[in-house]
């Protein structure tokens, strides 16, 4: 057979034309009761929606070619196009009228503004590491502003005389080496437009600041003496008599006679942040100041404390009059149980008008012994006793500053609380002390996920999960409103943020059974919520839209917010 060039020619389109149509082959996926339908190619992860439930339903499954469904029994959740064409179909059920629980909210009846929910530190901790650019990347500064919703930070300032100085003196931290992290952090923030509060902590002040301290066995010990240690003015590293040793930021007390130069040494610091592009939000003059510690520490009675605050705060505030001053950073424990507080810092600062005048907000951290988190039921009473006897008479903010302690399952492992308790913690504290800002220990860690942090790197668990519920969808500005349960097993958290036009709701499901509920909302404006489930099986994970006064199925020891409003976070 003779071929001629145009012949070769219509063979070539020809191969050409078909092997286009297998690259670019298509298959059809029908969504029935639900979105997401069309014709994608295979392997293309396509999310898909059900539709809102009517009346007294609830989503149930997907059903049909569900095979490559990721998640049948999530109403929002993606499928994977096999070489085929797929049908699903959503599923719904009947809830018993009489089963579902109502829950109520007054959008005018309300209470704390919210101020900020974080961590401290960096992508690791400060210790592990000489290089300044090991603690952050652009992934992780992506996933902590942008995805859990980071909206406080807090950090050490290191006692270096003077503060700006690169000398180490046994630190595991100085500004040249935290500064690029604080920039890109800043700059990360500013791209979310997140007004992002940066609060400062001193472990303890320079060493040659400080005085010994002997006699001490307790806070509210008034026996207690402080003086010069055996070189002078200041404290030796661990009292050792030695003419190389640098002046010690390892326990000891603060020398009164250097209130006028901590307080400079404060200013510097704030100073510091302000010239790289940072206000500083708010400053604590000493983390934890009833324990003598190997590391950075000082520690006061309470009367020392209080007579620290009188002298230090007016000189800061004259200098930055716009930065919040908070404290003690002492124990809730002790700040709040019954049998404690009348002998702690919080009440000698209510003993002393003057100094309370100087706090801002006081603050406690959330451990029974400095390790171990103060978790469970005794906590309501405790912050009830706290805003009742302290934050509330005297009109201050609460804050929790600092706590961790926490495994990173779902339940509780061996006695120690896991993801579900830290979420009910968290709740407890807004509910019941009017907390206005938490802050965890450590965020991130390179180590893995352990009982200290929330993630490795940009590698998150259940507690990170668990979190988003309140550092994503509670941002700063939105106001606590009244929202109550008929059933003590089911808390809820009611937020409206008039300036972003949202309004949120937590719910926390503590039975071993789900519980549908129905929204009863005076004042609201919202039309739908979606929402957001954390539970054994589920991440924070969207379970689509439904209509405001529709069913809402809370799944058995589960936390679930409903949002209304569109993103929190937008760049």
């Amino acid at each position: 057979m003779k071929i001629n060039n145009f012949s070769i020619l219509i063979l070539i389109f020809s191969f050409i034309a078909c092997t286009g149509d297998e690259d670019t082959q298509v298959f059809s996926l029908t969504v029935n009761d639900g979105s997401g339908g069309g014709n994608y190619a295979p392997g293309e992860v396509v999310n898909i929606q059900a539709d809102s439930p009517a009346g007294n339903q609830v989503f149930d499954l997907w059903t049909g070619d569900v095979e490559a469904v990721d998640n049948a029994s999530n109403a929002s959740t993606t499928i994977t196009m096999p070489s085929a064409n797929v049908v699903v179909n959503a599923t719904y059920r009947t809830i018993d009228a009489q089963n579902v629980m109502d829950i109520s909210a007054d959008i005018s009846n309300t209470f704390q503004t919210m101020e900020g929910f974080g961590f401290f530190g960096a992508r690791d901790v400060w210790w592990a590491n000489d290089n300044a650019d090991h603690y952050y990347d652009d992934a992780w500064l992506e996933m902590v502003i942008g995805d859990l919703g980071l909206s406080m930070w807090r950090n050490e300032v290191y006692p270096h005389v003077p503060v700006t100085s690169n000398t180490t003196d046994n630190q595991d931290a100085y500004w040249d080496k935290q500064k690029p992290m604080v920039q890109a952090l800043k700059a990360k923030a500013d791209e979310y437009n997140v007004d992002l509060r940066v609060i400062l902590t001193a472990w303890s002040p320079p060493g040659v600041f400080k005085w010994k301290a002997w006699g001490y066995s307790w806070p509210g010990d008034q026996n207690a003496e402080r003086g010069p240690g055996p070189k002078g003015d200041y404290w030796p590293e661990r009292g050792v008599e030695n003419s190389n040793e640098s002046p010690s930021t390892n326990s000891g007390t603060l020398n009164p006679n250097k209130y006028d130069e901590f307080a400079q040494w404060w200013i510097d610091a704030i100073q510091m942040y302000k010239d790289i592009g940072v206000d500083v939000y708010a400053i604590s003059p000493q983390n934890e100041p009833a324990f003598n510690q190997t590391f950075n520490s000082c520690f006061y009675t309470t009367h020392w404390y209080a007579e620290m605050i009188n002298n230090v705060a007016p000189i800061i505030k004259a200098a930055h009059p716009g930065v919040l001053i908070f404290g003690s950073e002492h124990m809730l424990l002790n700040e709040g149980r019954e049998k404690d507080f009348p002998h702690f810092y919080h009440n000698r600062l209510k003993q002393d008008p003057t100094a309370m005048s100087h706090m801002d907000a006081l603050a406690v951290h959330g451990y029974q012994d400095g390790v171990n988190a103060s978790s469970g039921s005794d906590l309501a009473q405790y912050w009830t006793n706290h805003k009742n006897e302290f934050t509330s008479v005297a009109d201050k903010r609460a804050w929790m500053t600092e706590t961790s302690g926490y495994v990173d399952s779902w339940e509780s492992s061996n006695d120690t609380p896991g993801a579900f308790g830290w979420g009910i913690d968290i709740a407890t504290a807004i509910l019941f002390g009017d907390v206005s800002a938490w802050v965890h220990w450590q965020g991130s860690g390179l180590d893995g996920i352990n009982r200290y942090n929330l993630m490795s790197g940009t590698t998150t668990g259940k507690k990170y999960q668990v979190s988003k519920h309140f550092y994503h969808f509670i941002r700063p500005g939105a106001v606590r409103v009244e929202a109550t349960s008929p059933d003590e097993d089911v808390s809820v958290l009611g937020f409206e943020h008039a300036d972003h036009g949202t309004e949120t709701y937590v719910l926390l499901n503590t039975k071993n059974e789900e519980v549908a509920v129905k929204l009863n909302i005076s004042g609201g404006s919202a039309q739908e919520f979606e929402m957001f489930v954390s539970s054994a099986s589920l991440n924070c994970a969207s379970q689509g839209t439904n209509a405001a006064d529709g069913l809402y199925l809370l799944p058995a020891r589960s936390i679930v917010t409903l949002h209304a409003g569109g993103s929190t976070l937008v760049k």
